[in-house]
């Protein structure tokens, strides 16, 4: 288990003062321009601004979740009711990732995880054997 605040976990520099859920977790690390269509200023055809998407990378343990704990919280209290988590870069998981779920899923807001590999999908699959909300 990874416990490295270090280990980047959220992609590409945010615009100055939006909250669009790309930030990079290590200070001075830089992405470059998101591939066209992976800009979440934009919303993809189909989904509204009420939409957040966030990609995450790397291990995803309490300490590299803080991160992702504080963009869930600015997107909720500026009127985001809708995450998209890429989770395809994921190498580790822990009840970390189902915190920062638990927390945007309070007040009636929903949460997709796509892409997601076998670290995340069995955390996912113990969190429905074990009866937690979804």
């Amino acid at each position: 288990m990874s416990t490295s605040s270090s280990s980047p976990i959220l992609s590409a520099p945010p615009a100055p003062g939006d909250i669009n859920g790309h930030f990079p977790a290590t200070p001075g690390e830089e992405t470059g321009t998101p591939p066209p269509g992976e800009d979440s200023r934009t919303p993809p055809p189909g989904e509204d601004t009420r939409t957040l998407h966030v990609r995450l990378r790397g291990d995803i343990d309490h300490f590299s979740a803080a991160p992702l704990r504080a963009i869930l919280t600015a997107a909720a209290a500026h009127g985001r009711t809708r995450l998209v988590l890429d989770c395809a870069d994921v190498s580790f998981c822990d009840s970390a990732l189902l915190g920062a779920l638990a927390l945007w899923r309070g007040e009636g807001r929903t949460a997709e995880v796509r892409h997601a590999p076998p670290p995340v999908l069995r955390l996912l699959a113990l969190e429905r054997q074990l009866g937690a909300p979804a």
